[in-house]
């Protein structure tokens, strides 16, 4: 294994914040404590914050690369997302895969060429690229197999990293405790003090426990299940396409297609 440079910078920035987390719930320094708007709030503590995420990053840049854990808080904006797979969505990709069929048929080159830039973005397109260099049914199905699960190893990578963080965030949370409890002792014979420390103590709990439970375990599964999703219809792709490759007739296609669909989408094609 080769040395990192990004995972160390990330360590390093992460035990900062940590530190800097510690240093001020114990009151060794008070930079967020000057700022008035910070203490408004009874359930915003700052520093309560950075031991949480100081830890949280620490755990999981060590562990992971850093792309993949960028790719894990970009994700966090997916949380009121939905997957684009649908039965309408297969649906679609089966009338697709039948005119694509009429079109390869009709002029294999051209329509090729057309198809592939079209859909260069895709995993369809990718696909094409296989269909245009002539290789046989078995060589696509090889191929259009390992990109696609390529891809949604990728898309797991992403998930395992924000289980790690669910699972790190609550052990965060009970560390912060700690040091909010070392506070609240150290002012034991001034109960006015104690009040700083015990809140730190439980907000710290609070943000560990909310931030796993509500943010990064919902949207690993959220992650997993569209990616499941994804893989599927790539797959039924995979599959039309081969069948394209083969000449098949456009009513054996439907015919065999129409397996992977829901039942009653699929008695809807037939009605058609």
């Amino acid at each position: 294994m080769k040395l990192s440079l990004t995972n160390i910078l990330g360590v390093v920035f992460s035990i900062g914040i940590l530190v800097f987390g510690i240093t001020e719930i114990t009151g060794t320094t008070s930079v967020l404590l000057s700022i008035p708007f910070l203490s408004d709030y009874t359930f915003l503590n700052i520093p309560s914050l950075f031991i949480v995420l100081g830890g949280i990053l620490n755990a999981v840049f060590i562990t992971y690369q850093p792309r993949y854990v960028g790719e894990a808080f970009s994700s966090i904006f997916l949380l009121f997302s939905q997957s684009r797979t649908s039965p309408k969505t297969l649906e679609n990709d089966l009338g697709n895969l039948l005119v694509w069929n009429d079109q390869i048929k009709n002029d294999r080159v051209n329509a090729l060429t057309s198809l592939e830039g079209e859909h260069s973005n895709s995993v369809t397109g990718y696909l094409f690229s296989l269909l245009s260099t002539n290789y046989s049914s078995e060589e696509i199905n090889s191929f259009g197999s390992n990109h696609i699960e390529e891809h949604y190893f990728r898309q797991l990578v992403v998930v395992d990293v924000l289980r790690a963080m669910g699972a790190a965030a609550p052990s965060f949370g009970m560390f912060g405790t700690l040091f909010g409890l070392i506070v609240m002792l150290g002012q034991l014979e001034n109960p006015s003090g104690m009040g700083p420390g015990l809140a730190a103590a439980l907000i710290t709990t609070l943000y560990g426990i909310s931030l796993a439970r509500f943010v990064f375990y919902p949207i690993a599964e959220k992650i997993k299940n569209v990616a499941q999703l994804n893989r599927f219809r790539e797959y039924f792709l995979l599959e039309g396409i081969i069948l394209i490759n083969e000449k098949k007739s456009s009513f054996y296609i439907q015919d065999k297609m129409s397996t992977y669909l829901r039942r009653d989408f699929s008695k809807a094609i037939k009605e058609e």
